[in-house]
């Protein structure tokens, strides 16, 4: 199939010259496509004819590829390739776009499409995901890295024998644009030469880790169509549907008949497939990116917000109504008790019962007013033992990958917890150590605060009371035990 309805352009880019095609309408909506490896934008040809009466249409010949100029620097690296996308966006006037990328060009995208969000509509995938599989990966590499120079026939049956759903026909139309004669006959490929050369010194890609670039997929905030060919030995289909479940708002379409040159291979149904997800994004069909995927910063302070905030406010609340409730308690007691001492101060013979009595005076001692004093400093700890928390979540979230970033604000919540369980330790020691004469000189003007905080303070401290009964009851235990 030989393709008319394209003009071929240049634009000046950081230094660079970069070739693209153009098709249809200027005025329409904006797609721009990124080839993969080795090839140029006229492997978009079949879609875009078939695209091009409702599309304005760019395919970019990406540095070292196509009709475009190599890097002299030899600098092949993702942040280069972004960098001329920038550019020539700024070149063209483009504001926002519909973004496609395969393969490398794929990978290329998702970087752009991650720091400029607000300039990609929605991004079209094609069989690339965060990992790819060696196997396919190899026999690109072995296919590119193949003879140098051959007559143009002999290449056409060369590309034949690699990928063998296209016809004969449609090989050689695409080998125009692939392959340029030499001079004396012979035909070579139109990349950077130094591509084909195991030692060239060249800067290729990100050097991100598989954690990284999964990651890196994960942070894509628009509607995302994933294409891959039912029969590519590239992306997987166990990487293909991981990736559109891990992303916030993707769609994952496999193409039968397709290996991974899915475009050319199956354009009809490759271009089915862009259509329907173009269509539902203009109506509003593609659900809207989920927002909680976000940073490892985001997913910690979300996890410490949904567990750690309300417990906190209920335990400072907790252990504040927790000693008053123990203040009035312990005023009770001490009444009773002071009122059982009159009594067992007359003579009388002493027996078992007396003294299991005064034992229960264990738990009277409480000072009110230093109670209170104590449940401040309780809720200024818990406060800062929840600060304290966050600022070291925070810290593990830089350097961990997003399962155990959960794991690590899990075991803060723990340490907090440690933390309050210490500190209603302390105060039950402050209840322990308080001044008996400064009880008797208060407990009047005690009974009356008591009185009017008791009922509030006993419902925030109600988790607290077995606590409370089990000290008592050890303490009357202790008593009778020493007393024996």
């Amino acid at each position: 199939m030989v393709t008319t309805g394209y003009v071929e352009r240049e634009a000046a880019v950081g230094g660079l010259k970069l070739h693209y095609q153009e098709w249809g309408n200027p005025s329409a909506p904006t797609i721009v496509m990124l080839h993969g490896f080795g090839v140029s934008g006229h492997m978009f040809d079949e879609f875009a004819e078939r695209m091009q009466d409702r599309f304005h249409l760019i395919a970019l010949d990406q540095r070292g590829h196509g009709d475009s100029d190599w890097s002299e620097e030899g600098d092949y690296s993702r942040d280069a390739f972004v960098s001329d996308l920038e550019g020539f966006c700024q070149a063209l006037g483009l504001d926002r776009f519909i973004l496609i990328g395969h393969s490398m060009g794929g990978l290329n995208s998702v970087a752009f499409t991650a720091q400029h969000p607000g300039r990609v509509r929605a991004l079209v995938l094609v069989d690339v995901g965060p990992e790819a599989a060696r196997d396919g990966v190899d026999n690109i590499i072995r296919f590119t890295r193949g003879p140098d120079e051959l007559d143009f026939d002999e290449f056409v049956e060369m590309a034949h024998r690699f990928n063998q759903r296209r016809t004969i026909e449609n090989i050689r139309e695409r080998m125009r644009h692939r392959l340029k004669p030499t001079g004396d006959g012979k035909w070579t490929w139109k990349f950077d030469r130094r591509f084909r050369q195991a030692d060239s010194g060249l800067t290729i890609g990100s050097g991100l880790s598989n954690d990284e670039m999964w990651h890196l997929y994960r942070s894509v905030a628009v509607p995302v169509l994933l294409v891959r060919g039912s029969e590519s030995d590239v992306l997987s289909q166990d990487v293909a549907e991981r990736a559109a479940r891990e992303m916030r708002s993707a769609r994952l379409v496999v193409v039968p008949g397709a290996g991974h040159s899915v475009p050319g291979d199956n354009p009809d149904d490759f271009t089915a497939a862009v259509v329907e997800f173009i269509e539902d994004l203009m109506v509003g069909r593609v659900a809207a990116p989920v927002q909680e995927a976000p940073s490892l910063d985001e997913l910690v302070e979300t996890r410490l917000s949904r567990r750690r905030r309300p417990s906190f406010m209920l335990l400072v609340l907790a252990g504040l109504g927790a000693v008053l409730a123990a203040g009035g308690v312990a005023y009770a007691l001490n009444r009773r008790s002071h009122n059982r001492k009159r009594e067992a101060e007359r003579p009388m013979p002493a027996s078992p019962s007396s003294r299991r009595r005064r034992g229960a005076d264990a738990v009277r001692n409480v000072d009110i007013e230093q109670a209170r004093r104590r449940a401040l400093d309780l809720s200024r700890e818990l406060a800062g033992a929840g600060r304290k928390g966050i600022a070291q979540a925070r810290g593990v979230a830089h350097d961990v990958e997003v399962e155990r970033a959960r794991e690590a604000a899990l075991d803060v919540l723990h340490a907090l917890g440690e933390r309050a369980r210490s500190a209603e330790g302390a105060a039950a020691g402050a209840l322990q150590r308080v001044d008996r004469e400064k009880l008797k000189r208060r407990s009047r003007g005690a009974a009356r605060r008591s009185g009017t905080a008791g009922w509030t303070a006993l419902q925030l401290a109600l988790a607290a009371a077995p606590r409370l009964a089990s000290l008592a009851s050890r303490r009357r235990a202790n008593s009778r035990g020493s007393r024996r």
